[in-house]
């Protein structure tokens, strides 16, 4: 039931309720290469990651992939337990700078930011990962679809991985559902929701004014553009500007009005708008927006409606006035703010944060944006702004009063740690679940200050709620992680497995075959599978109506049957034994076929891959003519590697591969390290059945 863990003593400094991550990360990364940290947002997975790190290459330094803002943290933490790192950001990354080639394992913090494989900083970071081991940590690995997942473990773990449990491919497993054995890559530990601060919600409506309603209105007029999808992603930017604030509007007026210039300038220049121009005005939570997957491909014309402007620049003039007149958002949050909590307030506009600095009307505010950070007027360095609200002894503490408000965007959404924070407030709702998640974590978080967090969310105004559809947006994204098991409550999938396997822990193992009855029928199987290199492992599989599952709530429920006193065991008739096994023997068959690469239609790897091996097939033959021992001796460690899956550095490289001559070619692969073959398995074997028949 549970994944393989390994015998590794966790250091000193974690605590108990770590060590469980620890051992299966461990054994995860010495048999695929790498493993995925989920443990939920605030649970110490820094403390892991540099523990797993230590213990897969302890002579190595340790590589950090992390945003800039918490690369200081990260140093910090190292520091303190003796460890030494390099760290990376994930910025330099999307400048095309990758670190440095020297050896070491590799820490991926906040790995959900490489759930993109066209960003650079993906095309960066995945050729630079090849061969090397590492663990990635995100709380959230699943943003917007199930491939998400996929693209992030494909960093440090090759597409083949399950194909021990019949999953030829982690990428195509993952676009429908949740492959078997993804808990063996996917490390969730123990629930530790009884160790977190206990959470408080409540949301916050509140009313609009004439001249907001007017924008709204003359908002919906504009056509934008000729295409109906490009049209509804800029209308939803300008929406979601208008549920900010009066100066999230009159900057997003001002800055699509600048587009339009762009286009018509460009247009009498003889010169068409690129997608690329409109992802820069939509900014850097494109890839968030449903809809951009429908705009236009580059290579197509992309056509905005020119006679806009002369409307969106009176639009922006109304947003302007809008700015200095009553807004009964700021007034309600400015309620929210009077009992002086320490309070986290998180907006998506950088022009929302300037507007409460002045709106709120009092002094002690701190704001924290990407660009600068700094209190009330003045601007500050971004790290002794946030530890007012991280550290409980600072210099200076009792001359001069603390600030209670931090004013931040979603730059402080990640991997920040402020234990002082009583209450977060999501004053304008982010695109997706994760973030929301990721936002409250700041404050639910092991070593809070407090026993129970505050948690504010004020809703979009009733106009704009069915316009957006962010709500249903939010829910829908927040159904994902329960797909593949990864929701943080005590009944998620993985958790369940561990439970049903710790409940019956104590029970002395039996081998052979039991007889129990229940009100419908069913049955539970083991199956052990032996390879070539002398390792087994064992799989625990139940049969319902639906067929044959490993289904951990189906399984609980059958062994539940077989605890109860009305049970036999001994040897089953053969009649029954076949009537209990019905459907298994097809499902091991594919089992087996795919572990040992013979399925057909498994062949690992995309169009390259393909071309590749065609090439050197064709190289291969040449070489057994002219009987050229060596030669072929290279060809075929070349084909053996393309007969596994790959890392997503790996395929990369084969397009690379593909535009070398022969000779280049030849040399490329014999600098191939020697790769054991792959453990095929040789005998699998039914060791316990339990039928459960009805009573």
């Amino acid at each position: 039931m549970l994944p393989p863990e390994a015998p590794d003593q966790p250091p000193p400094w974690l605590r108990a309720d770590q060590r469980l991550s620890f051992r299966r990360a461990v054994a995860a990364i010495r048999r695929h290469g790498g493993a995925l940290l989920a443990d939920g947002v605030g649970t110490g997975k820094t403390w892991i990651g540099l523990a797993v790190a230590s213990a897969i290459e302890p002579a190595r330094p340790i590589y950090v992939i992390a945003p800039a803002g918490i690369r200081s943290q990260w140093h910090e933490a190292a520091a303190r337990i003796g460890l030494t790192i390099v760290s990376h950001s994930h910025e330099t990354l999307s400048r095309g700078r990758p670190p440095s080639d020297r050896a070491g394992p590799v820490i991926i913090d906040e790995s959900h930011r490489f759930r993109t494989p066209a960003t650079r900083r993906y095309a960066t970071l995945a050729p630079w990962c090849v061969q090397r081991r590492g663990i990635l940590l995100s709380a959230t690995p699943v943003v917007n679809r199930l491939t998400d997942l996929a693209h992030q473990l494909l960093l440090v773990i090759r597409d083949d991985a399950l194909a021990w449990n019949g999953v030829s491919s982690l990428r195509r497993a993952l676009e429908s559902g949740s492959p078997p054995g993804l808990e063996e890559l996917v490390v969730t530990g123990e629930d530790r929701s009884g160790w977190l601060p206990r959470r408080h919600e409540s949301a916050v409506r509140h009313a609009t004014t004439p001249g907001w309603r007017t924008l709204l209105r003359e908002c919906r007029k504009l056509r934008l553009s000729t295409d109906p999808a490009t049209a509804e992603l800029l209308r939803s930017v300008l929406l979601h500007a208008l549920a900010s604030s009066p100066a999230a509007t009159a900057a997003a007026l001002a800055r699509y009005g600048g587009l339009l210039r762009h286009a018509r300038d460009a247009a009498a220049s003889g010169f068409r708008l690129t997608r690329e121009a409109i992802r820069r005005y939509v900014g850097a939570d494109a890839d968030q927006l449903v809809l951009w997957p429908l705009v236009a491909e580059p290579a197509q014309r992309v056509e905005l409606v020119l006679e806009d402007l002369e409307r969106v620049n009176q639009l922006g003039r109304l947003a302007a006035q809008a700015c200095s007149g009553s807004d009964p958002k700021a007034l309600a949050l400015g309620e929210v703010l009077a009992d002086r909590k320490p309070t986290l307030v998180f907006s998506t506009a950088i022009a929302t944060v300037a507007h409460l600095r002045k709106r709120l009307g009092r002094k002690g505010i701190a704001w924290c944006t990407g660009h600068s950070a700094g209190l009330d007027g003045s601007e500050l360095p971004r790290e002794p702004v946030l530890d007012w609200f991280r550290r409980a002894e600072l210099p200076g503490d009792g001359q001069f009063p603390r600030p209670t408000v931090l004013l931040a965007t979603d730059v402080a959404a990640e991997g920040l740690d402020l234990p002082l924070i009583e209450r977060v407030v999501h004053y304008d709702l982010p695109w997706t679940a994760v973030r929301l998640e990721q936002r409250s974590g700041r404050a639910i978080r092991l070593g809070s200050s407090h026993p129970q967090v505050e948690i504010v969310r004020f809703d979009p105004p009733s106009e704009l709620r069915a316009l957006l559809g962010q709500e249903a947006i939010l829910a829908r994204k927040a159904g994902l992680p329960l797909l593949v098991g990864l929701d943080q409550g005590p009944d998620s999938a993985w958790r369940l497995r561990a439970r049903v396997a710790g409940s019956w822990s104590g029970q002395p193992r039996q081998e052979g075959t039991a007889v129990a009855r229940d009100r419908e029928a069913g049955a539970v199987a083991g199956i052990r599978i032996r390879w070539s290199d002398g390792s087994a492992r064992e799989l625990v599989l139940a049969r319902r109506r639906g067929g044959w599952t490993a289904d951990a709530a189906t399984i609980e429920r059958l062994l539940s049957a077989g605890a109860g006193r009305d049970r036999t065991s001994g040897i089953l008739p053969a009649s029954a034994l076949r009537a209990a096994v019905r459907g298994l023997s097809s499902r091991l068959s594919h089992l087996l076929r795919v572990a040992n690469g013979i399925e057909l239609g498994t062949t690992p790897g995309g169009r390259c891959a393909r071309m590749l091996r065609r090439r050197l097939l064709a190289l291969a033959n040449g070489a057994t003519r002219e009987r050229n021992s060596r030669r072929l001796e290279v060809f075929a460690k070349g084909l053996r590697h393309l007969s596994r899956g790959l890392t997503a550095g790996e395929e990369r490289r084969l397009e690379t591969w593909l535009r070398l001559d022969d000779r280049s070619l030849t040399n490329r692969l014999a600098r191939l390290p020697l790769e054991a073959p792959r453990p095929v398995a040789v005998e699998v074997s039914l060791f316990s059945l339990l039928t459960v028949e009805p009573e």
